[in-house]
């Protein structure tokens, strides 16, 4: 599998478990999977990714990308800017535990 091809599966997969609306991700799966993806975008040499999924990665289903894509089209997903910005539903004014700063 191409490297490229390989980021493309983990930026999907990303996305797939930030969604907050699905009561089976819990914060403990989303903050794996934010470590897992930034563990594999810091390694040495960086992993090559597309040009399409850089706004895929931050746009989620708002993104041309998943827009233009008939698999991605059916999909709900949650970009990094999207996600960054979750309200707690536990805590008034305040963000998701996975969005807040570390």
């Amino acid at each position: 599998m191409a490297d490229a091809d390989r980021s493309s599966i983990e930026i999907k997969v990303l996305l797939k478990n930030l969604d907050p609306t699905k009561p089976s991700i819990k914060h403990k799966d989303r903050l794996r999977r934010l470590n897992k993806f930034r563990n594999y975008v810091t390694a040495k040499p960086p992993p090559e990714i597309y040009d399409d999924d850089y706004s895929l990665l931050l746009l989620g289903s708002e993104s041309p990308t998943a827009m233009e894509d008939e698999d991605l089209s059916h999909m709900t997903l949650f970009g990094l800017l999207r996600a960054a910005g979750c309200p707690s539903t536990d805590h008034k004014d305040s963000l998701k535990r996975s969005a807040r700063p570390t």
